[in-house]
């Protein structure tokens, strides 16, 4: 079995959740326990009660016991990425949809940036979290475990690329190294000078991923796993550095550890979120060629809950009211219907006799809707606590929607064809005869084109939603959300079964007369109906909170 077509493999699997277990312990292991705390809290008090300590205006002493900013953050990003591995190739034909000609190298230079700008802010003289020394030990430790990481689960998972172009696709590399190095930024200055430098890091790094996406180099679950191994290796790498260097060269200790709703509502959020409603679109409404058979039910497209995957950032005026925006892709699957049902045995007379045409093969190019929306608009928050936080919003913006698509192949010998018109639901509908003996005599033939297609117009999409914030650490937050959004759209099926007969025919002929431009009668069926699409998106999103 090909590794591109499988899950991870047995082995596969119990080495990365064997690396992910082991960086879990790491992590509850560096963190203190409260008696721990308590006692090296102790132990301090009894050592300034009998030693006079000179003491430091501009910093305030630390205890890596209890100030430690380390935290798991990037254990539920893993998670998501495996989550993601089922709907990855859906994901990847939202790519092809919008942007399939998508090729761009700054993803290349963009992994780096987070880290240049720290080390630019420490060579111009600007005091970060650490000095020199220690953001070199860290910092190195940091990339050291995420390079590892790396490299070990991508020889052990052998994934293929979404280009097909090598068996090293899971995780990110280049999510990993930006993720890693919006961390390092995100320590050394989001937590110590502005929340700027935060949410600059981190969208650098989502840039990234976004465009290791759209240059087809990999699967979306590549980038999220990737994204909780960059940010899992900082936190491991800064864990070392405080182990081994204490106190020392610390320059500027965290301000907050928490994020505070009362003075902090602004964010910046990465989200992910299943759908919980379905829709059904009839492609055989007002379409009468399509409405004479039997199997009508299998010509219903049933739209299911599918996902949603998106960022989202909101600037606050007070703590109540903001303004922001969002920017969000889902993608549902059409079930329900069979293109085998659509073959078009009504229309084409005793084929089956002549060598007329030898085979007829439909291929699904894509079995889901895919939209991309855009939306902004006031964004309201009503802190219950400092930790915890209550919000809405009211949005408006555009959808834009590409959906299912449908190829066939043809390949006979040309024969002579004769149209008749029949009349069915009050409309004339062709009929084509094909004329000539049982022998394949004509000059061969092959046909491809598009046989059906179901898409949507753009549409203005009106969206709101309710929200619960959860402070977690170091500026970090979790979200739950419950989104609604409606757009009301003109959704349009081309239908073109007899497409091929244009290559087909020697001669067409209609009331005994020959046609001398076929392409005027062998045309594609296309009818529009409007309708309206509402969705309910449930999701989470790391936020980042300034």
């Amino acid at each position: 079995m090909q590794y591109g077509n499988s899950i991870l493999s047995l082995n596969s699997y119990r080495t990365f959740i064997s690396i992910i277990l082991l960086c879990t312990a790491l992590t509850c292991w560096a963190n203190p326990s409260t008696t721990e705390i308590m006692n090296a809290t102790d132990s301090i008090e009894n050592t300034t009660d009998s030693i006079d300590i000179p003491t430091n205006h501009n910093t305030k002493q630390h205890n890596f016991l209890t100030n430690s900013s380390l935290s798991i953050t990037g254990l539920p990003w893993i998670m998501a990425g495996i989550a993601l591995r089922n709907e990855r190739k859906n994901i990847r034909e939202l790519r092809n949809k919008f942007q399939p000609h998508f090729h761009h190298t700054a993803d290349n230079y963009t992994q780096f940036v987070p880290l240049a700008l720290t080390t630019g802010l420490k060579l111009a003289g600007v005091e970060g979290r650490s000095d020199t020394k220690r953001y070199l030990v860290s910092g190195t430790a940091s990339f050291a475990i995420m390079a590892t990481l790396v490299q070990v689960i991508k020889s052990s998972t052998k994934e293929l690329r979404p280009d097909g172009s090598s068996y090293n696709s899971f995780p990110s590399g280049h999510t990993a190294t930006a993720f890693a190095a919006a961390t390092i930024l995100h320590k050394e200055y989001g937590m110590t000078r502005s929340p700027w430098y935060s949410v600059a890091g981190y969208m650098l790094a989502t840039a990234t991923g976004c465009m290791r996406v759209l240059n087809n180099r990999h699967w979306a679950s590549d980038t999220f796993s990737g994204a909780g191994i960059g940010i899992l290796s900082t936190e491991l790498g800064y864990t070392l550095g405080d182990l081994l260097f204490k106190n020392k060269g610390l320059l500027h200790p965290e301000k907050d550890d928490k994020p505070n709703f009362y003075t902090n509502p602004g964010f910046f959020n990465i989200q992910m979120g299943i759908g919980l409603t379905e829709q059904q679109l009839d492609i055989i409404e007002h379409l009468p060629v399509l409405q004479k058979h039997d199997d009508m039910l299998k010509r219903k497209l049933n739209l299911s809950k599918g996902i949603a995957v998106g960022i989202e950032s909101a600037y606050f005026l007070n703590k109540y009211l903001g303004v922001g925006g969002r920017l969000m892709i889902t993608s549902r699957n059409a079930n329900g219907f069979d293109a085998n049902a659509l073959y078009p045995k009504d229309y084409i007379k005793q084929t089956s006799t002549f060598g007329f045409l030898d085979s007829y093969t439909l291929t699904i190019q894509s079995n889901h809707m895919a939209e991309f929306s855009w939306s902004g608009g006031l964004y309201l928050n009503y802190p219950i606590s400092k930790g915890f936080t209550l919000g809405s919003k009211l949005l408006i913006g555009r959808s834009y929607l590409d959906g299912i698509s449908v190829t066939a192949e043809a390949k006979g010998h040309q024969q002579d064809i004769e149209i008749k018109y029949e009349s069915q639901h009050k409309q004339p509908i062709p009929i084509f005869e094909i004329k000539g003996t049982p022998q394949p005599n004509g000059a061969p033939y092959y046909s491809k084109w598009d046989f059906l297609k179901v898409d949507g117009d753009d549409a203005m999409l009106f969206g709101t939603g309710l929200s619960a914030t959860f402070a977690y650490k170091s500026r970090i937050a979790w979200k739950v959300f419950l989104d609604y959004n409606f757009a009301r759209r003109t959704y349009r099926t081309t239908y073109a079964p007899t497409l091929f007969l244009k290559d087909a025919s020697q001669t067409m002929t209609l009331n005994g007369e020959t046609i001398q431009h076929v392409a005027d009668y062998v045309i594609p069926y296309t009818v529009s109906q409007k309708k309206g699409s509402a969705q309910t998106i449930l999701g989470a999103a790391f936020s980042i909170c300034f």
